[in-house]
């Protein structure tokens, strides 16, 4: 058989502008799993403690607290469902298995604020505020995009910016987590014990968010750095 044979039997390698290749490519399943696991845990829990870091809570004083503040009801569904549909996807193409994986973390966000909206009685406000509940879908999200470049340039025989990537995603992450719980203080107040009532603080957010709005910037700069090494 041919060289020019070989080529146009071979599937097609991700698509430059989307990441994604038509419906014939697909990847070893047990490695994109391992890889979206992984950087979704590191994406949750920068995402969280950057949270906690805006909110002015950096005191743990129980041990296992930290490993607490990530047990929810959002993050134990998606992790248990994400593995399961990896491996019932896993000869379809690339985009279908992370486009199912976004729609499980969307489900699993609107079944944990049912929950705290309907059987906790929370109020909107604070359950939006969560890092746990509408940010959590940003936290996949990040896991996801950093997931598809590394199997896109993985597929294309490089590993080059991978680390850019993920080190541009990881300043987003941690913008958005200080952010939102610099509003969650804001608007809110600080996260208080059950039947409590929280009050808002009085003190200016402009300090926290211009600091989320450096962190946003640096990942500008990783971002536009990677494009410009890859032109």
């Amino acid at each position: 058989m041919s060289d020019d044979a070989s080529r146009a039997d071979a599937p097609p390698l991700p698509d430059e502008a989307t990441g994604y290749a038509g419906p014939g490519w697909t990847t070893r399943s047990a490695s994109v799993m391992r890889a979206l696991l992984l950087s979704a845990l590191v994406s949750v829990v920068v995402g969280g403690l950057s949270f906690q870091l805006g909110l002015g809570d950096t005191s743990f004083d129980r041990p296992g607290e930290v490993v607490l503040l990530f047990v929810d009801i959002a993050p134990v569904l998606w992790f248990g469902a994400a593995p399961l549909i990896l491996h019932a996807l896993r000869w379809r193409a690339i985009g279908q298995r992370f486009r199912w994986v976004l729609v499980a973390a969307v489900i699993a966000v609107t079944l944990s604020m049912a929950v705290r909206l309907v059987l906790a009685g929370d109020s909107l406000l604070p359950t939006m505020l969560d890092p746990l509940t509408a940010a959590f879908v940003l936290w996949i999200g990040a896991a996801v995009v950093w997931t598809r470049a590394r199997v896109r340039r993985l597929a294309a025989g490089t590993d080059r910016g991978i680390a850019i990537i993920g080190l541009g995603l990881g300043f987003a992450a941690a913008g958005a987590g200080l952010a939102l719980g610099t509003l969650r203080l804001t608007l809110v107040g600080p996260e208080v014990p059950p039947g409590a009532v929280p009050a808002a603080s009085a003190s200016s957010p402009a300090t926290a968010l211009l600091v989320a709005a450096t962190f946003a910037m640096i990942a500008g700069l990783f971002w536009l750095a990677d494009r410009t090494r890859n032109r």
